[in-house]
């Protein structure tokens, strides 16, 4: 395993706060991450990631393109797993050596050996220079402090007719008060379901933040790694900046989904008529002279 990591030892900006805060939170969560975050074993989730994985091989294929892919934050491998089952060459970047070991010992039991870089997004993509025919985020834009500025770097490393893939990041609510409302149901009900041993804890931290002082640099208050780590988990991201961002970098817009979320099956129904969580997918490809 690669280590490029002393980016996040300068406490005194914002993102490096974030960062250290993704580093913690990822430490202490890292051996259940598997079993408490559906989108790792939900059939309908998983499916989905399948088809695209599949849509953006056909194309590449077809085109004489050996699919290379780097997938930011890969955290356990949810997305390298399926691309290295189809053959693909995966680089994979993440923050915490707790993901990446568990995503070595997965890879290792199925014969894969997928290249395993342990720093920050935002330092690898500004340092590296490689370029790869994807570049993939799943469940990872709402982590970083600047996304807008990550996105960016994300398309300088995609090689001419190659994909930016972006799944499962929330979008900015339409109804901010009931959005956040309804997410803690979300988060109750799963902590309920899944794990149980957290509830009472999480109960306590949220009660402990209404005493808390909020942070100056981040104008939030903070009573734990996560409430950091997931930054963007409740304001969301402008979807639509991001196409644009594309776009302008010369990119074509595949597809642009927007759905209904929620980490239990029944909150997830519930939320498919009140429409307060939604989170987007984009596909974007490259132009290329070469096609």
């Amino acid at each position: 395993m690669e280590n490029t990591r002393p980016d996040s030892s300068d406490p005194s900006t914002a993102e490096s706060k974030v960062i250290a805060a993704n580093l913690e939170f990822y430490r202490q969560i890292a051996d259940k991450y598997d079993r408490y975050e559906t989108g790792t074993f939900d059939p309908n989730v998983q499916q989905s990631m399948e088809d695209d994985l599949d849509r953006i091989q056909a194309w590449l294929v077809t085109h004489g393109r050996m699919p290379s892919c780097l997938d930011c934050g890969g955290g356990t491998g949810n997305v390298a797993l399926k691309m290295l089952e189809r053959g693909w060459k995966v680089t994979v970047v993440d923050v915490s050596d707790e993901m990446l070991g568990l995503l070595k010992e997965k890879a290792r039991t199925k014969g894969f050996s997928p290249r395993l870089i342990s720093s920050s997004i935002e330092r690898f993509l500004t340092a590296s220079t490689i370029t790869y025919n994807v570049v993939a985020f799943s469940a990872v834009l709402h982590h970083l402090h600047s996304y807008e500025r990550v996105v960016m770097l994300a398309a300088r490393r995609v090689r001419p007719g190659g994909f930016f893939y972006s799944n499962f990041d929330p979008v900015v609510p339409k109804r901010p008060f009931w959005a956040r409302a309804f997410h803690s149901l979300d988060t109750a009900v799963a902590k309920l379901t899944l794990d149980p041993a957290d509830f009472l804890p999480g109960v306590k931290r949220r009660l402990r933040k209404l005493f808390l002082p909020r942070d100056p640099m981040l104008g939030r208050t903070l009573a734990s790694p996560g409430d950091l780590a997931e930054y963007h988990a409740l304001s969301g991201l402008d979807d639509t900046r991001i196409l644009h961002l594309l776009r302008m970098t010369g990119f074509a817009i595949v597809e642009h989904q927007r759905y209904a979320t929620g980490r239990t099956s029944a909150v997830r129904l519930l939320n498919e008529r009140l429409r307060l969580l939604e989170s987007f997918k984009i596909i974007a490809r490259r132009s290329s002279e070469e096609v």
